[in-house]
Parts: structure tokens; sequence; C-alpha cells
């Protein structure tokens, strides 16, 4: 019997449009020959029935490399039902629509314990809107609301625990959730 692997990407599982990421995929038990696969939409070809050991490097990524992915111990069942496979991964492939922006909207100096709002803003009709904190994301995405000048925009309420760093936000359509737009501008909150 193999122990269930583990998926992860490096250095995320957000990634740039034209850019590399590693899968990693690790278990505890002998086997360290692997299968990657992509549940749903088009195979890429890059990968598809290929086996590997550890770490697979896929790229320049387009956007049919956006959706969620999942690797199991090589054997002839992999990856049918019956074999002991990974937990999903979701890979996102930024970089495909104007970026948002992310205005700031209080004073340069955020307190310890503090609540805040970060508004996601866009000309665009996206559906969902994304905030992301050093390159990871946070939560899960907030519906797209249309304000009264016409823009579309998401509010993110932080806190009462505020973590420093540099934040950013995307936006995505439903029938595409695995493809986000461009980040917007990093907005840096110094958390005291």
């Amino acid at each position: 019997i193999h122990d269930k692997p583990s998926l992860t990407a490096w250095p995320s599982h957000v990634v740039q449009l034209g850019q590399h990421v590693e899968l990693r995929c690790d278990s505890h038990s002998d086997s360290y020959i692997f299968k990657l696969y992509k549940e749903h939409g088009d195979p890429i070809s890059q990968f598809h029935d290929r086996i590997f050991q550890e770490s697979l490097n896929l790229g320049p990524v387009t956007p049919a490399y956006g959706g969620t992915y999942r690797c199991c111990n090589y054997n002839h069942q992999c990856p049918n039902e019956l074999s002991v496979h990974s937990d999903p991964l979701n890979i996102i492939v930024s970089g495909s629509y104007k970026k948002p922006s992310l205005p700031s909207l209080m004073g340069p100096v955020v307190m310890s314990g503090e609540n805040m709002t970060l508004t996601c803003i866009s000309d665009h009709q996206f559906d969902m809107f994304h905030l992301s904190r050093e390159g990871m994301p946070q939560g899960h995405g907030l519906p797209a609301v249309q304000s009264h000048n016409g823009t579309f925009q998401a509010n993110f309420l932080l806190g009462p625990v505020i973590q420093k760093g540099n934040y950013r936000c995307y936006g995505s359509f439903k029938n595409s959730s695995h493809v986000w737009s461009s980040p917007s501008e990093p907005l840096y909150l110094p958390v005291t």
C-alpha cells in the first residue's frame, strides 16, 4: 500500500503568464516515481502520460495551465479512482487581463488590533476579486459589485489581526476561475 502523496508548487501556485512553476510530489513511501494529471479540461502535452521523479518544471505557462492538479504514485492504476492520489492543488495563471487597483484608504500606519478595509477596483467587468499578501492568496475571492460610478469593486475586511506586508489584488471571471488578471500595484501595510 502506498502512502498518500502531497503536491506543492514552488515558488507559488499563482504563476505569472509566461513564467515557470515547479510542481513537487512527495510521499513517505518507497515510491519516488509519480504521475501528474490535471482534472477536467484539456491535458497539457508537456506532462500528459509522463512519469517523473519528485518534481516537474512546467512552463512557460499559458492560460491552459490554470486548473486543478493531482499526483499519484506511479502504477498501472494511476490516475484511476483506485490509486492513491494527492489532495488537489489549484494552479492560478495571472496576467491575462488588465490589472485592477488597490488604493490606500487609510493613514500610513495601521495599528495592531484595528480593522481595516482594502477595496479592489477595476473598470473591467470582473466577476470576482482576490487578495494576496506577499504573493500568497488570502482567503476566498469576493464577488465584484458595480459601484455608482460604473466601476467594479470588492471590499476585503482585514482584522483584528492584520499582518504587515505587500498586498495586491486580482480580478477573474466565473467561466475561467483559474485565470486571473495581472496583479495590482503593491500596497504596503506597516502594522505597529
